[in-house]
């Protein structure tokens, strides 16, 4: 009897061991797509547990039950186009605001290319997957039906800075995401515990609207994303409190 369950653990011990071998390989084959020339810039991975503080409806298992694994994808938005950005537009005349719209269309489409990509090869492996891009906005409440930003976060991409936005080390709030939700139970990716704003306020003071203050006591962001949306309407666009982050830079 001894020998046979000697026999059980070892097989028990090699299919953990095979599993394990397929993991580290989706992974490695991912980052591989990511590194392509018409790949992308970041990649990140978040176990599904991260997201259990979320509300339910907002949860990577409301889109796809039975997901393990939150793949997020990032790219850079060129800073030599942000740069140039201002909050004073003329409608009906070509601005650097629409040569920058024009930009984000590249690179949100390359980024969900890649992310169609990565969850065709996932899905072919047997792990079941939706990718997402972040163009999916719910405009009754101005917000996506997917929090890409926290995705990246739990993602170990960046962290939320005061202006609301995500903060990467290497390019700051200049970024683009999507994300794959998938079956496959992927090798997570540490998290950024370093706070990339390190007390600064530069982009509160570069609001025109006021839609940015100072976060109070347990507050991360002191946002209203309805008189921003409304000032950058009327304004044709504005985005000053990205432009002028110093972090990335």
């Amino acid at each position: 009897m001894k020998y046979v369950i000697n026999n059980t653990k070892i097989c028990c011990l090699n299919l953990e061991n095979i599993k394990e071998r397929i993991i580290i390989t989706l992974k490695k084959y991912i980052k591989e797509i990511c590194e392509l020339p018409d790949g992308v810039d970041l990649v990140g991975v978040a176990p599904v547990e991260r997201f259990d503080q979320l509300p339910e409806d907002k949860r990577p298992g409301n889109i796809l039950p039975g997901t393990k694994s939150v793949i997020v994808l990032g790219s850079q938005v060129f800073k030599v186009l942000t740069d140039k950005l201002t909050a004073q537009n003329e409608v009906g005349k070509v601005s650097c605001q629409d040569i920058y719209q024009a930009h984000n269309e590249t690179v949100t489409n390359d980024l969900k290319q890649t992310g169609y990509r990565i969850a065709r090869h996932l899905t072919n492996q047997g792990y079941p997957c939706i990718n997402l891009g972040q163009d999916l906005t719910d405009y009754r409440t101005i917000s996506s039906i997917f929090y890409f930003k926290y995705a990246a976060v739990a993602a170990g991409l960046g962290k939320i800075g005061k202006n609301g936005l995500l903060l990467t080390p290497a390019y700051g709030p200049r970024v683009k995401l999507s994300a794959v939700l998938t079956e496959a139970p992927l090798e997570e990716d540490p998290l950024i515990k370093e706070d990339l704003c390190k007390g600064c306020s530069i982009c509160i003071d570069a609001c025109p609207s006021g839609a940015l203050k100072e976060p109070e006591e347990n507050q991360q962001v002191n946002y209203d994303r309805f008189v921003c949306f409304s000032f950058l309407t009327n304004n044709n666009g504005c985005s000053l409190c990205m432009s002028k982050c110093p972090v990335g830079k």
